[in-house]
């Protein structure tokens, strides 16, 4: 009785500007030093003066000690917040988090959807999301992606591309949906980004985000330049499953991006696309290398032309978007057969980018080459090995590694650790094996025990020793990662 009493006795003193402070540094204090019942952590939650205690975005509301009411108040918020079980099936839970959620403070509404993304993530990672009873609790969710202030659009569409799907087909649900899109291009981003997460779970909730895809492709004639490259990034994932990619050729998708590629000769500002552009087909050429490969190859033109232009705004995304192409075994026999010519120009101009470009780059690079000469199935056919040979010597000028060795000798760890990355890949091959007996100092580095080396770089090139040392009939002992 007297604790009831007690907590009476704080609510009503915050309703005193003179006694705020005071009171809610007790309150704080009583969370810090045990749970407290449900009961009193939901009245708090409903307590209008707890939320009145905080300022607005707006800040007109300020005097003497407002900042410190402001920042107490908010640290009990975060107390409730983490002693209420958020239990999603509670009917009475969006009414609990409706003061939170609608409060026109950014950080109020940032607590409330992190306590949320929380839990449906514990109950997503434990494989059984539970069924919410309402759609009140995604509508909440869901305006947040309206506002402009917002802080955590990012975390709501987390929330939503878990939970979403189990109303996804209520009216008052799709209304909303509706509303975003009729929103500025900023809003309407954050829309397309949600109907993608939610499109890739399966075709049914495909199905039902359809119209958001559909707007979504319509921003592709758009004049906007930027905002086509953004609508693309957010298109990117759909192409990780079938259902996602089958909708894009419905759609024509591949076609008319396709399309600007042959425009950016006639329109200089569809140049800003070229990035978005080639991380979209590589994307999908990751996945069907023969659709992007014989099916567009004005576009493979314009990858190619990126790998030579030295521009290093463009560069790391061409070098992903060719790794991307070349990673499969089907993506490097069809480059080898009907883009030879390229491959061996843009081979020999990685060679000179491992000189004259910028270490990040050249990290960017290796990384991209250690992709292409990953072994995809061992043993490597006798075709895919003689093609990876070829632009071996190509890139490396001969049969030996010294064009890697003068990488593993920079004073960047960062770059060492990629050239070894790449070493040991091609030590999978009976060339890359040649190569390295060929190269003068490279065994003597790798046998060699140097203490200045960074961890990283020493326990690589005991896994090359090790994998070499049926080839060179030596021992190995663990160089460590200390």
């Amino acid at each position: 009785m007297e604790e009831e009493s007690w907590w009476v006795d704080q609510l009503r003193a915050l309703k005193s500007p003179n006694q705020r402070l005071s009171a809610l540094n007790s309150i704080n204090t009583a969370f810090t030093q045990e749970m407290w019942p449900r009961g009193v952590v939901r009245t708090m939650l409903k307590t209008p003066e707890l939320y009145d205690c905080i300022d607005r975005s707006g800040g007109g509301d300020s005097g003497p000690g407002r900042e410190g009411v402001s920042g107490m108040a908010v640290e009990v918020l975060n107390h409730c917040l983490n002693q209420l079980p958020l239990d999603i099936t509670d009917e009475q839970l969006p009414d609990l988090l409706e003061p939170g959620l609608t409060n026109s403070n950014p950080v109020v509404r940032s607590l409330v959807l992190r306590a949320i993304l929380t839990e449906v993530n514990r109950q997503y990672n434990s494989g059984r999301v539970r069924e919410l009873p309402g759609n009140e609790l995604v509508c909440l969710v869901l305006d947040e992606l309206k506002r402009p202030d917002t802080e955590e659009s990012t975390v709501a569409i987390e929330i939503l591309s878990i939970v979403l799907h189990q109303r996804v087909n209520d009216g008052a649900v799709q209304a909303k949906l509706v509303q975003l899109l009729q929103q500025d291009e900023i809003v309407r981003c954050r829309a397309y980004e949600l109907g993608v997460k939610l499109a890739k779970s399966s075709a049914a909730t495909l199905k039902s985000v359809e119209f958001i895809l559909d707007a979504a492709l319509s921003e592709l004639d758009n004049d906007d330049v930027l905002l086509q490259a953004s609508v693309m990034e957010v298109l990117v994932p759909l192409a990780e499953q079938n259902h996602g990619l089958s909708y894009m050729e419905r759609r024509n998708v591949f076609d008319v991006i396709n399309n600007r590629v042959q425009r950016i000769e006639e329109n200089p500002l569809d140049a800003l696309l070229i990035p978005s552009i080639m991380k979209f087909f590589g994307k999908i050429a990751a996945v069907q290398p023969q659709k992007i490969i014989i099916g567009y190859p004005n576009m493979l033109d314009c990858l190619f032309q990126q790998l030579q232009s030295e521009n290093e705004v463009n560069l790391p995304t061409a070098m992903d978007t060719l790794a991307n192409l070349a990673a499969t075994s089907q993506g490097k026999q069809l480059l080898h057969k009907n883009f030879q010519q390229s491959m061996e120009m843009t081979l020999k101009k990685y060679a000179s980018y491992t000189k004259n470009l910028s270490a990040p780059i050249k990290e960017r690079l290796l990384n991209s080459l250690d992709v292409i000469y990953a072994v995809e199935s061992k043993p490597p056919s006798q075709e895919i090995s003689t093609i990876l040979k070829n632009w071996y010597e190509i890139f490396a000028g001969g049969l030996q590694i010294q064009i890697i060795m003068d990488l593993i000798n920079t004073p960047f760890p960062d770059l060492q650790i990629a050239a070894l990355a790449l070493l040991k890949s091609i030590c999978q091959y009976r060339f890359g094996i040649v190569a390295l007996k060929n190269t003068g100092g490279a065994m003597e580095f790798l046998l060699s025990r140097r203490r200045d080396l960074h961890k990283e770089v020493k326990y690589l090139k005991w896994e090359i020793m090790e994998m070499l040392a049926p080839d060179l009939d030596i021992a190995t002992e663990p160089q460590g990662r200390a």
